[in-house]
C-alpha cells in the first residue's frame, strides 16, 4: 500500500502514525512538506514544496486566510503531480484540509482515498468566549469568522473519512461530517512521557536546579496568548507569589500571537502583562523559558508540583496530556475541552476561566495540603493510560486507513 501524508507543518499531527506505517511490511511512506526544518520521520520519504506566490497585498480581510490555502492548494497540487509523473499512486492520502493542501488531490488521483484530520471547525461560540482583546464583535467579525471555514468546506467534499482527536472537536463539525469522522486521539507515548522521581532540571540561563523538593507551578503554552489563558494566569500571578515566597514559576512558550489577533499595540501580550502588572511580581523567581527542547520539557513537567493549563473551547494541547501523564497535579480552566479529559476532584481540578480568586485559593490548598493531592496525581496519570495511550491510538489510526485502502469503509 502506498501512503501519502501531507502537512504543510510535517510531521505535525503524523508525528507518531507516519513513521509507524512507515515500518509495516509492503507499505511506502511519502510526505510533504513546506518547511525547511529537519525532519525526524524514520523511514518515511520527504519531500518539500514551495508556495508559489505570497498573498496579494490589501485584499478583502475575510478572504486572507482562504487565498493562502488557494496558494497552498495550487504548489502542494503541483507537487503532487510531480510524484504523479514519477508513478507514484498513492492508495491513501492522510491531510490535514486546515491549510488548503487537500483541496485539489482529488483532481490529481481521483480514486485515492483520503483521510482527512479534521481540527476544528470554527465556530461563533469559540471566538467570542473572552472579548477582552477583541478588536470588534460585529457583524463583520461574524462574517470572518464563517470565511475561515471555506477550505474546510470545500475538503469535506472530497475527504473520505475524518479522524478528530476528541469529542469536543467532533461536536464543532458539520452534521454530515460527523457521520463520517472517527475520535482518535494522537496518543501520548506513556512509556517515554511517565513520572520520574529522581528527575533534576538544570536552567543555566538562571543558575537554577530544580528538583521534586522544589515548588514549582508550570504554564505551557506554544504561544503566550489570550485564547490559552495566559493574561488570567498573569493576573493571578501576584497573589500566588505573596502566598508562596518559595515557588518558582515556569512559564513556557514563544511570543507571538498565536490563534488569536496580536495585540492592537503591537507589543506581544507577555510585554503588555508584564506592564501591567510592573511592579507587583517578584521576577526572581517568575522564569520565562521560552520553547523548550521535547525532553527538558518534559523533565520540567516531571519536577511540576502544579500545572496550571487554561483555554477557551478550542484544541486541546498536547502539553495538557503530557503533563497529566507525567504526573502532575494539572489545575484547568473550566471550559468544555478540558471538562471531556478532567474531572474535577478525580484526576485535576477545574476553576472558572474568569475568576483569578479560584485560581488562587486552589494553588493555596494544595500547597497547604499536598499529601491530599496525591491520589489525582496518580488518577491522572491512569486517565492517559487508560483512555490515550499512543499504542491503541496507533492501532486505531492504522486499522481505519488499511480499511480505507480496502475499501471497506
Amino acid at each position: 500500500m502506498n501512503l501519502l501524508f501531507i502537512h504543510q507543518n510535517f510531521p505535525g499531527q503524523w508525528k507518531h502514525l507516519a513513521p509507524a506505517m512507515a515500518t509495516l511490511p509492503n507499505y511506502r511512506a511519502v510526505a510533504l512538506a513546506m518547511h525547511d526544518r529537519p525532519i525526524h520521520a524514520p523511514g518515511v520519504e520527504v519531500r518539500r514544496y514551495r508556495a508559489k506566490r505570497s498573498s496579494t497585498p490589501n485584499i478583502h480581510p475575510w478572504s486572507v486566510d482562504f487565498e493562502s490555502q488557494m496558494i497552498r492548494g495550487e504548489s502542494c497540487a503541483e507537487a503532487c503531480i510531480q510524484l504523479r509523473n514519477e508513478g507514484f499512486v498513492p492508495d491513501v492520502i492522510c491531510a490535514h484540509p486546515g491549510w488548503g493542501e487537500a483541496l485539489f488531490l482529488k483532481d490529481v488521483w481521483p480514486r485515492t482515498k483520503i483521510l482527512g484530520y479534521h481540527e476544528l471547525h470554527y465556530q461563533q461560540d469559540c471566538s467570542q468566549f473572552d472579548r477582552e482583546f477583541a478588536t470588534s464583535f460585529s457583524w463583520q467579525e461574524t462574517c470572518r469568522i464563517r470565511t475561515k471555514n471555506a477550505a474546510f468546506l470545500l475538503g469535506y467534499e472530497d475527504i473520505d473519512w475524518g479522524v478528530t482527536p476528541t469529542r469536543f472537536q467532533w461536536k464543532t463539525l458539520p452534521n454530515r461530517v460527523q457521520e463520517r469522522t472517527s475520535i482518535i486521539h494522537d496518543g501520548v507515548d506513556i512509556k517515554h512521557v511517565k513520572p520520574d522521581p529522581r528527575s533534576r532540571l538544570l536552567i543555566k540561563s538562571k543558575n537554577l536546579t530544580i528538583s521534586r523538593e522544589s515548588e514549582v507551578i508550570t504554564f505551557v503554552s506554544r504561544n503566550l496568548e489570550p485564547t490559552r489563558g495566559f493574561h488570567r494566569f498573569m493576573r493571578a500571578l501576584p497573589q500566588i507569589q505573596a502566598n508562596h515566597p518559595n515557588a518558582h514559576i515556569f512559564i513556557v512558550g514563544k511570543e507571538g500571537h498565536g490563534y488569536g489577533a496580536p495585540h492592537p499595540s503591537g507589543k506581544s501580550y507577555k510585554q503588555v502583562m508584564l506592564e501591567e502588572l510592573e511592579g507587583q511580581l517578584d521576577l526572581q523567581r517568575l522564569h520565562f523559558l521560552g520553547p523548550l527542547p521535547y525532553n527538558q520539557l518534559l523533565k520540567l513537567l516531571q519536577l511540576s508540583t502544579i500545572h496550571v493549563y487554561f483555554t477557551i473551547p478550542f484544541v486541546l494541547s498536547w502539553s495538557l496530556m503530557e503533563a497529566m501523564a507525567c504526573g502532575a497535579l494539572v489545575i484547568g480552566s473550566k471550559t468544555a475541552p478540558l471538562e471531556e479529559v478532567i474531572q474535577h476532584g478525580h484526576n485535576g481540578l477545574l476553576v472558572d476561566y474568569f475568576q483569578t480568586t479560584e485560581l488562587v485559593e486552589a494553588v493555596k490548598e494544595i500547597f497547604q495540603h499536598p499529601d491530599r493531592y496525591e491520589r489525582i496525581r496518580q488518577a491522572a496519570r491512569q486517565t492517559i493510560v487508560e483512555g490515550y495511550d499512543l499504542r491503541y491510538s496507533l492501532q486505531r489510526q492504522q486499522a481505519l486507513i488499511q480499511a480505507l485502502g480496502c475499501n471497506t469503509l
